[in-house]
């Protein structure tokens, strides 16, 4: 550390810019597989047939 001239606390610093990318990146693919599942669910619902009327045996 001392000889390479670059400080603890640069390094620290670079560690936390570079975990905030990550974190970020993370975050962003949550929120694409969120946008995907509510798609999912959508597309689920809407081949429900719909409920009409009562049913009765006779």
């Amino acid at each position: 550390m001392g000889e390479s001239g670059t400080s603890r606390l640069a390094m620290l610093r670079f560690l936390e810019r570079v975990q905030e990318r990550d974190l970020a990146r993370t975050r962003q693919w949550i929120a694409e597989e969120e946008r995907r599942e509510a798609e999912r669910q959508r597309g689920m619902e809407a081949r429900q047939p719909p409920l009409t009327g009562c049913w009765s045996v006779a």
